[in-house]
């Protein structure tokens, strides 16, 4: 781990409960009470015929203790205890009526801000992170302060990464447990360049933004839209393998970040739950 990514994680981690002030002002965005009993979202992390690969149970189990930040909690205990950001998959049937929902909430404007991209020229795609780093680090260094707070690896002068290989990603070994990303680009003489990339991590029944970021210069652009756009219909065409059998697709909590960041999610039609992970049936 790099000391920004460690500095960030314990930044965050400071920060977490007195996040938990934005959550009575963002209830009320869902006409919802402070004190509001929210849905609680089911996850089984576990594939029902057990995954052999050693790296699924890693996952598995680095999800128990992420998402357990997550499960309700009553009285005081629920200071501090951050609130997920989830899409039940099952409202809709089809990529095209996720779109048409986000259209609706948006008032129009989050479709036509990805066409606008599209114009642009700016096209997304998969991508193998470690074959983009020169890239990747270029966008973590394009702005300083963002949504979700400080980027403190815009902060510290790191050694330039190497030059993009432009590697394609392969298919990951397991198709219930894995980490993909998707990147969008703008074509230059030289060729495509990563402007923005989004990872998403699966465990299970629940798909999750592990990573997400635009450079700085193209935030304007409708990049970030177009990317999330294209990989959410990627999840609910339903057609890859690393697609069956999802129901929930989480961003981020609800407290963090800015007003701004909320009313994405918001325009994304995620909406606050409670997690409870079970395992086999056995709810822990």
């Amino acid at each position: 781990m790099t000391l920004a990514r460690f500095l960030t994680s314990r930044l965050h981690h400071l920060l977490e409960p007195w996040q938990s002030a934005a959550r009575k002002s963002r209830l009320r965005d869902f006409d919802l009470l402070p004190g509001a009993v929210l849905p609680v979202a089911h996850i089984h992390p576990e594939a029902p015929d057990r995954c052999d690969h050693p790296l699924c149970g890693l996952i598995v189990e680095d999800a128990i203790r992420f998402h357990g930040r997550n499960a309700p909690r009553p009285g005081f205990r629920r200071w501090g205890v951050p609130t997920a950001m989830v899409l039940d998959m099952e409202r809709y049937p089809t990529a095209d009526a996720y779109l048409r929902a986000v259209s609706k909430r948006s008032h129009g404007n989050v479709p036509r801000a990805a066409k606008k991209a599209a114009r642009l020229g700016i096209t997304c795609a998969p991508i193998r992170p470690e074959s983009y780093m020169a890239s990747i680090a270029a966008i973590g260094a394009s702005k300083r302060f963002r949504s979700g707070g400080p980027v403190l690896s815009a902060w510290f002068q790191a050694r330039p990464a190497a030059a993009d290989t432009g590697e394609a990603p392969s298919p990951p070994p397991c198709s219930s447990h894995w980490t993909m990303a998707w990147g969008a680009f703008v074509q230059e003489e030289s060729g495509p360049r990563l402007i923005a990339h989004l990872s998403l991590r699966r465990v299970g029944e629940l798909c999750r933004t592990h990573d997400i970021m635009c450079h700085g210069d193209y935030l304007r652009s409708g990049a970030m839209k177009l990317l999330f756009l294209e990989a959410a219909r990627w999840l609910l065409d339903r057609q890859a393998p690393e697609t069956k059998g999802l129901r929930w697709f989480m961003y981020g909590a609800m407290e963090h970040g800015s007003p701004g960041l909320h009313e994405w999610k918001r325009l994304m039609c995620f909406e606050p739950a409670n997690l409870v992970i079970a395992r086999l049936g056995v709810a822990s």
